[in-house]
């Protein structure tokens, strides 16, 4: 049995939140197989995404920004959550409260609302270079075979429990506004 120690790497907070923020993510020498291993149950759902991010082709426009439903738009802070994306959620719910706080009433619950569709289409790619991100750390270690293959499922793949825990206090923090902010 493997220990959760790849999980906690020593790197600050600040610089979780520039890896899950940078948008121009260096691919080379990260391959299908290393992603696929991390994401676990469902990465071909990512593979039409990762080669389109991957190609050597010349990109329009929106290559980098890769716009891609994620199916669960109201739910942005809790997917971070099951894909322990963990700078990710904190980021998202940080903007929702504070779009929350700063236009009381069904203006603030509008644009929140608004705010989590728009950031739905970009889940994957942002899972994709947050996955990306957390190979090199594991690549940093040394770490082979299958204990690199363990690294890999740890620190990818998908949390259900701590996702629907995730999901269940976000709707108990929204009754909370709801009943204090009505």
């Amino acid at each position: 049995m493997t220990s959760k120690s790849h999980l906690n790497f020593s790197e600050s907070l600040a610089e979780q939140f520039k890896a899950t923020l940078n948008a121009k993510t260096d691919w080379t020498g990260i391959s299908w197989q290393d992603m696929e291993t991390a994401i676990g149950p469902n990465a071909d759902k990512y593979r039409a995404l990762w080669d389109r991010v991957t190609s050597t082709e010349k990109k329009g426009v929106f290559a980098h920004f890769s716009p891609c439903w994620t199916g669960i738009p109201f739910l942005g802070v809790s997917w971070a959550v099951s894909r322990r994306m963990y700078p990710l959620a904190a980021m998202l719910l940080l903007a929702l409260l504070v779009l929350n706080l700063a236009f009381p009433g069904e203006s603030g619950a509008a644009r929140a609302l608004g705010v989590a569709i728009l950031v739905s289409f970009t889940h994957k790619n942002t899972y994709l270079r947050w996955m990306a991100h957390c190979i090199r750390r594991i690549d940093a270690q040394g770490l082979a075979g299958p204990e690199r293959d363990a690294a890999l499922r740890e620190v990818g793949g998908l949390d259900q429990k701590s996702g629907w825990i995730a999901a269940g206090v976000l709707i108990l923090v929204a009754v909370v506004f709801g009943v204090v902010f009505s």
